[in-house]
């Protein structure tokens, strides 16, 4: 007896299950995955998504300035623009080795985690996860979490991880000099890592707490200075081929003195600036402006003011949207900034959202929420962990 079309099409198409996937993918070659890893970017300019963090405290202190008492369970939540829930992509229960946690910083769907006592790199979509070894550098541990960059050494395609530390305190000054240090993912000796200092002293403290920013082959810090006269009106530069610092301008007419706040981002491949712009006669008084960085190879780097938001409060700028819009962060809200209108529209409240872990969907019922990490994502298939064949 014959089968008709109709009835051959719903013959459903077999599946292969996630670990038969995995194996075919780590024996492909590195040119298969990086047109994966492209496919993947330009998917992520249609659609958008983001990986939120929800930070939790085990207890409250009064006092602190920044909480000691996190919780060291880290989920990551996949959320796509338009979603009403968060899907849990990885988590992990670190089991109490770290007491704070600061921002995020991310490259190629790799994911750095700093805290207080260690620093860990994931990677969600493979659920790999490396924690870096100690220090013995620092002579500060656990007072304050020390700045941490990440990004691609463009030579090599490593991937390096770049932490401060604090020296012993200069004797004239009473100040805590600074140094710099490197590990690169999987570039120490039998495959393990390992910290080395660079060639070179940073020229400036940068500041703590702080996660700095990488793009370009570089990482780029914001400059402590509390204790620097005269005050340098630029970042430091680290860059990622040569280990070498430099210093990077910032934009002249960035507003300056106590009190003046902006953060760094990046966004479609360049690093963008949000902060005060000096007030113009007859015009608001310091209003918010976003500067992109077009061209940094020269002792006057390029800025240009791409945005001017009607806020008052600063903010962190993610993504810029298909539709030009650019995607805010603001108190814990996500928030569209549509630069014709000049109008702020709310997208997603994070405390109202629905997180699904396994078949459950539930609204966040997170004890002692303080925070969330919320960055930009892309999924990647780049191993952290050597696995035998």
């Amino acid at each position: 007896m014959k089968t008709s079309k109709k009835q051959r099409r719903k013959v459903p198409t077999p599946e292969l299950l996630n670990e038969l996937v995995w194996e075919i993918l780590i024996r492909l070659p590195v040119e298969s995955l990086l047109r994966f890893k492209r496919l993947s970017a330009s998917k992520w300019e249609q659609k958008p998504s983001l990986l939120i963090t929800p930070h939790c405290l085990d207890r409250f202190i009064e006092g602190e300035n920044w909480p000691t008492t996190f919780s060291s369970s880290i989920f990551f939540y996949r959320w796509q623009q338009g979603a009403s829930e968060a899907r849990l992509v990885h988590g992990r229960d670190l089991a109490g080795e770290f007491s704070s946690v600061c921002y995020f910083a991310h490259c190629d769907g790799l994911v750095l985690v700093p805290t207080d006592t260690n620093v860990y790199v994931f990677n969600p979509a493979t659920r790999d996860v490396v924690t870096l070894p100690e220090s013995s550098r620092n002579v500060l541990p656990g007072r304050v979490n020390l700045s941490v960059g990440f990004g691609r050494d463009p030579r090599t395609g490593m991937y390096k991880v770049v932490r401060s530390f604090f020296r012993p305190r200069d004797r004239k000054t009473g100040i805590f000099n600074m140094g710099m240090e490197v590990c690169t993912l999987g570039g120490g000796d039998g495959g393990r890592h390992c910290w080395r200092e660079t060639a070179a002293d940073p020229p400036y403290p940068v500041e703590a707490w702080v996660t700095a920013q990488s793009v370009k082959g570089a990482v780029y810090w914001t400059i402590d200075i509390s204790h620097l006269e005269p005050r340098p009106h630029s970042l430091l530069r680290f860059g990622l081929e040569d280990e070498a610092f430099r210093m990077t301008n910032l934009p002249d007419s960035l507003a300056t003195g106590d009190g003046v706040y902006f953060n760094l981002n990046v966004m479609r491949g360049e690093l963008c600036l949000t902060g005060s712009r000096v007030g113009e006669p007859g015009g608001d008084d310091h209003p918010l402006m976003i500067w992109t960085l077009v061209e940094d190879d020269g002792p006057r780097p390029l800025w240009e003011p791409r945005y001017k938001l009607n806020l008052t409060v600063p903010c962190h700028p993610l993504s810029i949207l298909p539709d030009g819009a650019v995607l805010i962060s603001l108190f814990d809200k996500l928030q569209r900034y549509d630069p014709q209108s000049k109008e702020l529209t709310l997208v997603c409240e994070l405390d109202s959202l629905r997180f699904r872990r396994a078949t459950r969907s539930r609204r966040p019922g997170f004890k002692n929420l303080h925070f969330f990490n919320v960055i930009p994502y892309t999924e990647s298939l780049i191993p952290l962990i050597v696995r035998s064949s």
